[in-house]
């Protein structure tokens, strides 16, 4: 199993692409503290990981709270005595995000609070234990509308991924030297239903999957199964990167 022994902290857990990733992690070896904004949420997810014979337990916490990250930090380590592992999975992309020309400064205030503010958070109160550790893995999450633009505008979403593509490396040099590795992975469109909500008719729907050459939206599993990579010795020389999973989007050309 790639994550046999390990201790995970998997932030935004009670959600889709989180709560996919807690069940592989676990599914691989690890133990996982499942953390979420939303308590049941987050002992949903770790009922299912237990449920199929891994070892789970829910941690509440908004990632933007800092008082609270330090808390479910402790809870963690104390819950898996010591943390190998961190997926700063936790984030949000709203509807109503739109193009900078309109936008709503409280709405992108709350959009880089969670997704750039919660994992830089997560990541100052992890990372030490994980050095304690001896060494380890975190992997951000990233998007791939970080390195291309879409014709229908989720600025302050990208933005706030562009920059934790740029903390990643930064984060993976600082944290090389002590065998702590950082990478990100950037999805393109993974069906959930929120995901869905972006395609309100079969032909605008139709219209976005012709730019996949391989012909499909991703699936939960899919993050799940690259997450589980990088966060695994098997990528034991792969640091400082973004690795763009999106079906071959970002390089086809219409």
């Amino acid at each position: 199993m790639l994550l046999e022994g390990r201790r995970a902290l998997v932030t935004g857990a009670g959600g889709v692409l989180g709560r996919a990733s807690a069940l592989r992690f676990a599914a691989e070896g690890a133990g996982v503290a499942v953390l979420d904004v939303d308590a049941g949420a987050a002992e949903e997810t770790a009922s299912l990981v237990r449920a199929a014979g891994g070892h789970a337990f829910a941690v509440a916490a908004d990632v933007r709270d800092q008082a609270q990250v330090v808390a479910a930090v402790a809870a963690a380590v104390t819950g898996l005595g010591g943390l190998d592992l961190l997926f700063n999975n936790a984030g949000v992309m709203p509807h109503q995000d739109i193009s900078f020309l309109d936008a709503d400064p409280a709405l992108w205030t709350t959009i880089h609070d969670i997704n750039l503010l919660g994992t830089v958070l997560c990541s100052k109160h992890a990372v030490p234990h994980l050095l304690d550790a001896g060494g380890g893995a975190v992997v951000n999450m990233s998007s791939f509308l970080a390195v291309l633009g879409c014709s229908v505008p989720q600025d302050a979403y990208a933005a706030s991924k562009g920059a934790v593509a740029a903390l990643t490396t930064s984060m993976a040099v600082q944290l090389g030297p002590g065998g702590v590795r950082v990478n990100a992975l950037a999805p393109g469109p993974v069906l959930t239903a929120h995901v869905e909500a972006f395609f309100p008719d079969p032909q605008s729907r139709q219209e976005r999957l012709a730019r996949f050459p391989l012909g499909r939206f991703g699936q939960p599993a899919d993050v799940a199964a690259l997450a589980c990579f990088l966060a695994s010795d098997d990528a034991s020389w792969l640091t400082g990167q973004t690795v763009v999973l999106d079906g071959g989007a970002s390089c086809t050309y219409l």
